[in-house]
């Protein structure tokens, strides 16, 4: 009985000195890098997958896997395995146990650093990884590339293990350079953290520490050093949490047994898939994304993983546009005919070419669908395929002078659609002189046939005013008078020669009469702003009404002038003596003496100063009687106040 409760309390002792080592990887798993979007539509991500060993799982296909994006499952478009390295962060954290020597004499940190060392003379040759040590007292070398580098770092480090204290902070600045940009994508992220047990007040830093890990994809690897059979605290069980947690492993280092091997951590995080796919998100927000795996074994399924999204429209505008466009007739048909006989839809331009630039406010190109050119809000041309950058804008139906607003609309892939300011564009038809040769040649039979009846007409008209033709004549029969014989004629009677009268028909004639014209009641003399006499001649005041403008259309009188408006004005004649200027809402306004007219009207005396806008004009009539006498206004200046 006392050997069996012997053996079995043998037995007990040494599972109790039995090192420590917990894994992460007691089932397989999937993580997804957080997504970069800066080529979306296509977004590309990393994939890492492990077996339940926590090995690599290596020769997946796209068909493998499917991408979940905001839980609609789409296809993968590109799936490459790719080996990009390791960026390993070593952070030694001692402590008095570290001292501690074995049976041989060599102390636990001896221990511990002979094993480092070996693993880096193993890796000398190779540059894929990226390698930093970090001690309590700080940084001791970061980011090299070269293992024999890093190794004298590691061997130059002086620790004095006994007087050092345990913390964190050794262990938070790893994760910062394990998390810092890798030279290569897709590069894994590793911590290897040699600690002795920790204070328990330490435990809501691991807490912290394990959320931005798993952020920064971060695998935490932990070499608890504690003398043989000690029980883990919570705070180590905190550790060994935070190993599961990110991926990564923990194993207890007493000294009296091998350390695990470095490689067996870092070779299976050297390897990684590069995922493409084309994403469907057509707003802005943040989405979510993750992955199925189909492995021979089972169906894993990846971490969930957020990205945001700016998506705006596509913003389109136009290349130097052409603000005036004159239509005229083409030089070889002048030639030809007449520039008033060419129709006006032959005039030259038929058309004008438009170019757009399409722009992307949210820095993320994308195809474009459709362009559409917008002429006074009617769509007069569209790109439904390729070049979306050019239209021809047909100006065949454009027959008068006009302005016209001009925009382009786009759209883009994701069914997203801008507009382009407005733009004006003249179109202005010229009507060239006539060329006086080809119009005297083209008509010339008409021309020819007209000088014969006008001559003609002349002739005749002579003829009858000297009296050599009667028009009574002209409507008697044709007689042979001449071939009757003067002997069978009575003798002719003898007559006082009576006076010459004209034919009364002739009195009849409209004859023409010497114009003369009305005599003008008032004038309008323009003012020039740079002399102080009128300067100007005088314009007459025929008409009972004149009306003042920059349109050759609706003024008489047209003034060239940004102030004055289209119809500005109206000066009507009432009677013989009263003249009355209106204004017509223009935007300037209509003054007389520098005071604006009434809303009916202001009457005119003789020596107004008339403004129609900027422009001026001195009203004065043929026969004044009397001249407006100026109007002062006396202003009472406030009494001064008493000095004090």
């Amino acid at each position: 009985m006392f050997n069996r409760l012997s053996g079995i309390s043998l037995l007990l002792i040494c599972l109790l000195l039995l090192p420590i080592s917990a894994s992460a990887q007691t089932t397989a798993r999937a993580t997804l890098t957080v997504p970069n979007t800066d080529t979306f539509p296509k977004i590309e991500t990393y994939l890492d997958v492990f077996d339940d060993q926590g090995k690599f799982i290596h020769g997946l296909e796209a068909a493998n896997v499917r991408v979940l994006e905001d839980e609609k499952p789409m296809a993968v478009s590109g799936l490459n395995e790719s080996r990009p390295g390791v960026q390993l962060a070593v952070a030694i954290n001692p402590g008095p146990s570290f001292a501690v020597r074995n049976s041989k004499g060599i102390s636990r940190y001896d221990f511990l650093i002979e094993a480092l060392s070996n693993w880096a003379v193993s890796r000398q040759g190779s540059t894929i990884d990226d390698l930093s040590l970090l001690t309590t007292g700080g940084s001791e070398i970061s980011h090299v590339s070269d293992p024999t580098q890093w190794l004298s770092s590691l061997q130059a480090s002086q620790i004095d293990a006994r007087q050092a204290t345990p913390d964190l902070n050794t262990l938070l600045s790893a994760v910062d350079l394990a998390a810092d940009p890798s030279p290569r994508s897709g590069m894994g992220r590793a911590v290897l953290l040699i600690t002795p047990p920790l204070d328990r007040q330490l435990s809501t830093s691991i807490e912290n520490l394990s959320t931005r890990a798993i952020q920064q994809d971060v695998h935490i690897f932990v070499w608890l050093v504690t003398p043989p059979g000690a029980p883990l605290t919570q705070t180590d069980n905190q550790l060994l949490a935070l190993c599961e947690q990110t991926g990564g492993q923990f194993a207890n280092i007493t000294g009296e047994e091998s350390v695990p091997v470095l490689e067996d951590y870092l070779e299976p995080l050297r390897s990684v898939y590069n995922l493409v796919y084309n994403s469907q998100v057509t707003g802005s927000g943040t989405h979510q994304v993750s992955a199925e795996i189909q492995t021979a074994g089972e169906l894993i399924t990846t971490t969930v993983q957020q990205f945001d999204l700016n998506l705006l429209p596509p913003d389109p505008a136009f290349i130097s546009p052409q603000l005036e466009i004159l239509r005229q007739p083409p030089q070889n048909k002048l030639k030809e005919l007449p520039a008033e006989e060419i129709p006006l839809s032959e005039y030259t331009p038929t058309q004008q070419d438009v170019h757009i630039l399409v722009d992307f406010p949210d820095g993320r190109t994308r195809p474009l669908v459709q362009t559409t050119l917008y002429v006074d809000g009617v769509a007069v041309a569209e790109n439904n395929s390729p070049p979306f950058d050019s239209f021809a804008w047909n100006l065949q139906d454009y027959t008068s002078d006009g302005d016209h607003m001009l925009k382009v609309e786009a759209k883009d892939s994701l069914g997203l659609t801008g507009t382009s300011i407005d733009t004006l564009v003249q179109v202005k038809i010229k009507q060239p002189d006539s060329n006086a040769l080809t119009s005297l040649s083209y008509h010339m039979p008409a021309l020819v046939g007209l000088g014969i009846v006008l001559s003609a007409a002349i002739l005749l008209l002579a003829l009858v005013v000297s009296g050599r033709v009667r028009p009574s004549t002209l409507r008697l029969p044709y007689t042979i008078r001449w071939r009757r014989s003067p002997v069978t004629l009575p003798a002719p009677e003898k007559k006082e020669p009576a006076a010459r009268h004209l034919p009364e028909w002739v009195n009849r004639l409209q004859w023409p009469h010497r114009h003369i014209a009305p005599q003008a009641a008032a004038f309008l003399t323009r003012v020039q702003e740079s002399v102080t006499a009128d300067t100007d001649t005088p314009i007459p005041i025929t008409a009972d009404e004149l009306t003042f403008g920059n349109d050759p259309n609706q003024a008489t009188i047209v003034l060239n002038d940004p102030s004055v408006s289209t119809l500005h004005a109206r000066l009507i004649h009432e009677n013989e003596k009263v003249f009355r200027i209106i204004d017509q809402e223009s935007i300037a306004g209509t003054w007389v003496n520098y005071t604006p007219v009434q809303p009916d009207g202001t009457a005119l005396e003789h020596g107004d100063l008339i403004h129609i806008g900027r422009v001026s004009f001195r009203f004065t009539l043929r026969k004044p009687e009397q001249v407006r006498k100026p109007i002062i206004t006396l202003v009472e200046s406030p009494p001064e106040e008493p000095l004090s």
